[in-house]
């Protein structure tokens, strides 16, 4: 991945200036070897044919240097290679026109490279030392020592004197000129590593997300494409993975920024402990995680997803609580659903919607037929936008039966989808979509207006004894607004609360109680009654139905309708008819549809009753005309 590379990166900055030296040391050990090849192919050529053994010497000498040539050795090679050209150039002074001798010019060019390549110990003491060798000559030729080339003593030395002054001068010039050169080196590294340093923590601003450290979305992109430059291995399969933490939002809302940070923190710590040479993790958002995997095949695949849902299955204990995350995983393959990161996000997107709506805690790998999944319900949601704004919508009503005498004491509100073209649609076909999308606050709204103002059109008719019940949604209770809603839904149709019941689920037990509590208690103290729905298929937690401020509890039909097939149902609703009956809660059964289970529940104490046996849910006009005749069914029916 890009940001393992990046690291390699660094450490070839750190050796960059080192690497650069050793290959300068080479370059002008082979430039000053051919320069000694020159020199005797010269005397080879024009002098007396023969070789000149003493540069071919050197050279050697230079040419095996060369090969020894490290970052550590680099100042030990410059010192032999500028010692050996300096004694060279002195021998050959030496054994030539002594202090007149062409070589002493190299001298000069010595200096400039002892300054370029070493400090300034090699410099004074190669300075000193042809100093002396300037002396030496003027006085070995004075003596007699070397042929003479003038007879005037004093010219020789006058010669060394000004060669001196020539090399002081020369010394101390290019001194000062390679201490500046050095200085304006010196601060362009620094300028330079000045704008790597910012350009490092403008890439961490950008490329990492700041709470977590981990690399983000844009990191990840440049990954993939990195990915799709390098062979993968043979049969091998890349998986991109969104991982959403589902209960994140409940979290941050109840508990606070901080301690949602602090979780957010931990669960990147226990998913960055999965990663490997073969697997990265990302943060995408504040509720979403990235890995990209290389795996052999969908099998290992898998296997891996299943790790990850090991790793946050455990609680995170923050302060005095143990969070427990919930979450879902979307998986789409690279090459396969997309070569680049925004299609391989849609397409796990996709997957991950699927899974969020399955069961929790799991993962979904795209597939075709997904997109047409989802396309569906995003249809669905235009058409429940269009069908609120049209009022498509209408309200069936079932009788609720006294079971002691079979009269109707009121009806429970249930809504149909009359949509053109396709008749009366169930809400087991759309009210799922509408609480996904939010839009069953606004159905629920309505439906809770249409049921007041169609109860007060009962008492109207003189049927003055009904009661509507009306289901909610656990969404309806997140905008905290729920009360205002049922009582400007009372006022508008001028009914009494005690008229009106509310049918909420056991699902809403999990959820934030108090602040559920509190909606429940506002309408519960206006005289709205509370039934429990559904009781039995949940979490039925007896706790909360004094909290919740129930005053009756429905038996679900899935118990009823085979309860007399069943004895292991049937014990169950006489359990429910009973504890309901200790704790002082009305009870009523749902889903009663023939005369023989009628009789049952009415032994077993059940005081309400719902069901196909005394009428199936009718439309308004239709259950006004049911009850204004209303001939309860016999034995034989």
């Amino acid at each position: 991945m890009k940001y393992f590379r990046d690291q390699q990166g660094l450490a070839e900055l750190v050796f960059q200036d080192t690497g650069k030296q050793v290959q300068q040391l080479k370059i002008i050990l082979i430039f000053f070897s051919i320069i000694l090849f020159l020199i005797s192919l010269n005397s080879f050529v024009f002098l007396d044919n023969s070789i000149n053994l003493e540069p071919l010497g050197v050279m050697v000498v230079l040419l095996m240097l060369h090969r020894f040539v490290s970052s550590d050795t680099t100042n030990i090679v410059a010192g032999m290679l500028l010692w050996s050209l300096t004694i060279f150039a002195s021998q050959q002074a030496f054994g030539s026109n002594g202090i007149h001798a062409t070589a002493i010019v190299a001298f000069p060019s010595l200096m400039i490279f002892a300054n370029l390549l070493s400090g300034r110990l090699l410099v004074y003491s190669l300075a000193g030392y042809m100093l002396s060798v300037f002396y030496f000559l003027a006085y070995a030729e004075h003596i007699g020592f070397i042929e003479a080339s003038t007879s005037n003593t004093d010219s020789l030395f006058k010669k060394a004197n000004i060669l001196a002054i020539f090399i002081i001068a020369s010394t101390f010039g290019i001194g000062v000129a390679t201490k500046h050169i050095k200085q304006l080196v010196h601060r362009l590294r620094e300028s330079i590593k000045k704008h790597d340093d910012i350009k490092t923590e403008v890439n961490k601003l950008v490329l990492f997300d700041k709470l977590t450290e981990l690399p983000n979305e844009i990191q990840c992109s440049d990954d993939l494409k990195y990915l799709l430059t390098t062979p993968q291995q043979i049969n091998g399969i890349t998986g991109f993975i969104i991982l959403e933490f589902t209960n994140f939002e409940w979290i941050y809302s109840s508990l606070g920024e901080q301690i949602a940070n602090r979780i957010i923190c931990y669960l990147a710590d226990r998913l960055h402990m999965l990663e490997s040479d073969h697997a990265s993790l990302y943060r995408s958002t504040s509720t979403e995680f990235i890995f990209v995997i290389s795996a052999n095949d969908y099998e290992e695949l898998t296997e891996y997803c299943q790790q990850i849902q090991q790793a946050i299955a455990r609680p995170f204990p923050v302060e005095s609580f143990d969070i427990e995350m919930t979450s879902a995983m979307g998986v789409s393959i690279l090459s396969v659903d997309g070569e680049n990161f925004e299609t391989l996000k849609q397409k796990a997107h996709t997957a991950l919607i699927l899974a969020k709506n399955s069961k929790a805690n799991s993962f979904k790998i795209f597939e075709k037929g997904m997109e047409t999944s989802i396309n569906n319900r995003v249809k669905m949601v235009q058409e429940l936008k269009k069908a609120i704004i049209l009022h498509e919508f209408e309200l069936f009503y079932q009788p609720k039966v006294c079971m002691h005498d079979q009269s109707i004491m009121g009806a429970e509100a249930l809504i149909r989808w009359n949509k053109p073209g396709e008749g009366i649609i169930s809400p087991l076909d759309f009210i799922h979509i509408a609480e996904e999308s939010g839009l069953i606050n606004e159905i629920g709204k309505w439906a809770l207006e249409k049921a007041c103002q169609d109860c007060k059109h009962w008492h109207t008719l003189g049927l003055s004894n009904l009661s509507v019940a009306v289901n909610l949604s656990p969404i309806q209770f997140q905008r905290g607004n729920l009360p205002n809603i049922v009582f400007r839904s009372l006022f508008k149709a001028d009914l009494q609360p005690m008229f009106l019941e509310l049918e909420i689920t056991e699902s809403l037990f999990i959820d934030d109680t108090d602040f559920i509590k509190d909606q429940v208690c506002q309408i519960s103290t206006k005289g709205v009654d509370i039934a429990i729905d559904d009781f039995g298929t949940g979490y039925s937690n007896l706790n909360y139905l004094t909290k919740f401020y129930a005053k009756s509890l429905k038996v679900d039909m899935s118990f009823v309708k085979d309860m007399l097939e069943s004895i292991q149902k049937e014990n169950l609703v006489a359990a429910i008819i009973k504890m309901s009956s200790m704790m002082e809660l009305e009870n009523i059964a749902e889903g009663i549809e023939d005369y023989t289970t009628y009789i049952k529940l009415k032994e077993m104490g059940c005081q309400y009753g719902q069901g196909y046996y005394w009428s199936k849910p009718l439309p308004n006009d239709e259950f006004i005309k049911k009850v204004t005749h209303w001939q309860p069914p016999g034995k034989d029916n």
